[in-house]
């Protein structure tokens, strides 16, 4: 981490994970303009049809996406990230603030700025009586292709994406990663969109149809498209995201690339240890005298876990071998991305907006 992002941290005494988007480097120093940008979003419910009393779903939220980059948002049940996507996609008026889609605003001109905005809402099913083909060149039309041409650009997403073979397939005899693609080829219709949103875009899907979603994903930088996803799935976060955020009580908690947040913690790694409920006295001994001097994370009668500064050390390492020594099941790791969500959410408690 930078020295001055990692000064920004220190002067957070509320949360030391916060960082506003402002404090980011850009993805690529040739890059100035964002695609999207959300500064200050805010949107808030009268409780009970009470106007004096508000729920706030989203609160004060302030992020960029640049062209290429993909950005993830992770968050609980009720964190607000479906309410984020509705405004993003013009769906959903703010209650204050500012939505920017390739430089025009979507509040004031939301006709003109969602041409360059494309969404995948999570529940959303393509067509299954419809080939690929069909339901792709259907949409595309609609969205504005030209019709002598269609044919011809929809091969080429078809085979950007992965479904060239299944052009004269029915969508219903896909199975749910190819069904996923079909929205994604319907998505790239048209020379518009410079932004795709994604909503948990890989839920119900089984790990191989995941790991094929993401490589269409993964595949859409080179189209220069920013990309903003959100997801309960950590792993999906970290490897495809640039950047992230982490988003609870309608807040951003955390936000920079994965090393940025990992790092943000004032620990960088953690020594678990197993079988402490059948140690030795010695065994047992060598446990309590680490938990005074190490934070611990976990500790039943059997595990430990011990938040460390350094897990690579020296002296760690001699402490790793003392408790294998002893007959203890010893491992050491660096923190994780995981570590981090747990920390911001267990801090926060659970999410109350949309």
């Amino acid at each position: 981490m930078s020295r001055g992002l990692t000064s920004k941290l220190a002067q957070s005494a509320e949360n030391p994970l916060a960082m506003t988007s402002e404090d980011l480097p850009l993805p690529d120093p040739s890059i100035r303009e964002p695609v999207l940008e959300v500064a200050a979003l805010t949107r808030s419910y009268s409780v009970h049809g009470r106007t004096k009393e508000r729920l706030v779903a989203n609160d004060r939220i302030s992020l960029r996406l640049y062209p290429g980059e993909v950005v993830a948002i992770l968050g609980p049940n009720g964190a607000g990230k479906t309410t984020l996507l509705r405004q993003l996609g013009g769906l959903l008026l703010p209650t204050s603030g500012t939505i920017r889609v390739a430089g025009v605003d979507m509040i004031a001109q939301p006709t003109r700025a969602k041409q360059f905005l494309s969404v995948i809402p999570q529940e959303c099913q393509p067509i299954e009586s419809l080939t690929v083909e069909e339901h792709v060149r259907y949409f595309g039309l609609l969205k504005g292709l030209e019709r002598w041409t269609a044919r011809t650009e929809v091969q080429g997403i078809l085979e950007q994406v992965g479904l060239g073979r299944y052009r004269d397939t029915l969508v219903r005899e896909l199975s749910g990663g190819l069904k996923r693609r079909v929205l994604f080829a319907v998505a790239l219709c048209g020379a518009g969109a410079r932004v795709l949103l994604l909503d948990e875009p890989t839920t119900g899907l089984d790990p191989e149809a995941r790991r094929s979603v993401w490589k269409v994903i993964d595949g859409l930088r080179a189209r220069r498209i920013g990309i903003l996803l959100t997801t309960h799935y950590i792993e999906e976060a970290e490897y495809l995201a640039d950047r992230l955020a982490i988003l609870n009580r309608g807040k951003i908690a955390a936000q920079g690339t994965v090393d940025e947040v990992r790092h943000a913690l004032p620990y960088r790694g953690r020594l678990d240890i197993r079988g402490i409920d059948h140690g030795s006295a010695e065994a047992r001994r060598a446990v309590e005298l680490l938990e005074r001097r190490w934070k611990t994370a976990v500790r039943t009668n059997g595990h430990a876990r011990f938040e460390i500064p350094d897990p690579f050390s020296p002296e760690t390492i001699a402490e790793l071998a003392n408790l294998t020594n002893l007959g203890l099941q010893a491992s050491l790791s660096p923190v994780s991305l995981e570590d981090v969500y747990l920390s911001v959410v267990g801090a926060l408690g659970e999410g109350n907006g949309a």
